[in-house]
């Protein structure tokens, strides 16, 4: 009874430590979410999007208040007396202010208007003189305004919203990056693992034909020298199995040290991918690109087009308006520095001409339109080149497709060949070698599956990346 339970539990214990899990290409996908690549892509996310709510409170109201207490100053000053000599006055002051300023850029037009106050107290102290005085600035208004019909605020905000959706598209083909690495991994594993277990396979056929022709031989029905070749070949396929146990771990290593984390163990296993892949028209993925173009386009072009626009309008001439008015007064009283205030305007317009710069902003606006017509001219070719790829890329898929389902064809002829040859095999109505030949021709149709079915997976994500369209979805 006791040795029973103590088989028992040795046997749960057994199964628990080498349990096996079958691994599809979908746990690669979706544990890709843990890899240090993916958290370098969270980390850019978060920036581009920092950066754009950063740029889009540049046009909310800045408050500042300020204080100063105090601002001290002594100086000695020498002075003539009536029977000249001179003597040395001494004069002391201590400036202490508090000020508080509102600020509102106004996109629509390029200008700032500023609304602030202020109060200031003056002491001044020495020997013959003491004495405390107020001032205020009640409300002031101002106004800045280019007059160049130029609106720079426009136009960096929308350059900003280009560079953003621009980013956004790199962080999407970034995200198909790291589901690309997770796939070349689970397939790099999953050929090494299919070869071994193939391998496996053999060596037991082998060894299986092994002890059938040694009883031949023993029987007299063989001679020794039959069993050369089946020698040699178990020497080979055990000296392969050696080195294929090797791969194996280093590989196991790689694709834990990806997924930061014991993910995939030596007992598990894998499965091969399911190719249901439905391509739709070719057309939807020409204009899903397109619309990726455009972002792109805008994002490279819409700063050579500000600077090109800023050029002309300050060809000739800059100017600045600047508009204020407010209130202001000085008493010696705190009490009554807030009353009877003085009106004030200012009214300016600054102005300035080139008038000799030797045709400096003429080269620069012609250096400007040339770089602009060559980025033009390089988005046009790279669209060129990609939709040629896409058409490419869509055509490849299908035929990988195709050549895969022959494939099948193929290794379930080669498979029922296998078969019946061994039959012969046993039957010695065949050499060693001709069977060895078919058995090559079969594994080696077992390993092209797997490789044209990671054909196909890479041709898809090559074209997710270039459409930003999901092909390869989740299998579960």
């Amino acid at each position: 009874m006791f040795r029973t339970i103590f088989t028992s539990s040795l046997l749960l214990v057994s199964l628990n430590v080498f349990s096996q899990k079958t691994f599809h290409v979908d746990d690669f996908i979706n544990n890709s979410e843990n890899s240090l690549e993916n958290s370098k892509n969270v980390k850019n996310i978060k920036i581009n999007k920092n950066e754009n709510d950063l740029f889009n409170k540049g046009f909310l109201p800045e408050v500042s208040l300020n204080f100063s207490f105090p601002s001290y100053n002594r100086s000695i000053t020498e002075i003539t007396q009536p029977d000249g000599t001179y003597a040395f006055k001494e004069s002391n002051s201590a400036n202490s202010k508090v000020s508080l300023s509102v600020s509102q850029k106004i996109p629509f037009t390029g200008g700032k208007l500023t609304i602030s106050n202020s109060l200031n107290r003056l002491d001044l102290f020495g020997d013959t003189q003491n004495s405390t005085s107020y001032s205020a600035s009640w409300l002031g208004f101002n106004l800045s305004q280019p007059l160049t019909f130029f609106n720079a605020m426009k136009w960096d905000k929308k350059i900003q919203d280009a560079k953003f959706e621009y980013n956004t598209i790199i962080d999407i083909r970034n995200r198909i990056g790291i589901k690309k690495k997770a796939i070349k991994h689970y397939f790099e594993l999953l050929r090494i693992k299919n070869e071994e277990s193939l391998l496996v396979k053999r060596i037991e056929a082998t060894n299986k034909y092994k002890k059938y022709i040694f009883r031949l031989i023993k029987a007299g029905k063989a001679i020794a020298s039959d069993s050369i070749d089946v020698e040699l070949k178990l020497l080979n396929e055990q000296k392969n199995l050696r080195f294929l146990d090797k791969s194996e771990i280093l590989k196991i290593q790689s694709v834990n040290t990806f997924f930061k984390e014991e993910l995939f163990n030596k007992t598990d296993s894998m499965a091969i991918p399911t190719t249901n892949i439905a391509l739709k028209e070719l057309n939807f993925y020409i204009n899903n690109y397109l619309d990726v173009y455009n972002i792109v386009e805008k994002n490279n072009l819409l700063s050579y087009e500000k600077n090109i626009k800023q050029l002309e309008r300050n060809r000739f001439y800059a100017a600045t308006l600047s508009i204020g008015a407010g209130f202001n007064n000085t008493s010696d009283k705190y009490t009554t520095v807030f009353q009877n205030p003085n009106e004030s305007q200012n009214f300016s317009i600054a102005l300035n001409f080139p008038v000799l710069d030797f045709g400096k902003k003429r080269m620069e606006l012609e250096l400007t339109r040339t770089q602009y017509d060559v980025e033009i001219l390089n988005l046009e070719q790279e669209k060129t080149l990609n939709i040629e790829r896409i058409s490419l890329l869509h055509e490849e898929i299908n035929d990988l497709q195709y050549s895969l389902g022959l494939e099948n064809l193929r290794t379930n002829l080669l498979r029922i060949k296998l078969n019946r040859m061994e039959m012969l095999l046993y039957a010695q109505k065949i050499l060693f070698q001709d069977y060895a030949e078919t058995e090559d021709l079969f594994f080696k149709s077992l390993n092209e599956k797997t490789n044209l079915t990671q054909n196909i997976y890479n041709k898809c994500l090559e074209l997710e990346e270039t459409t930003l369209t999901e092909i390869i979805k989740n299998e579960n």
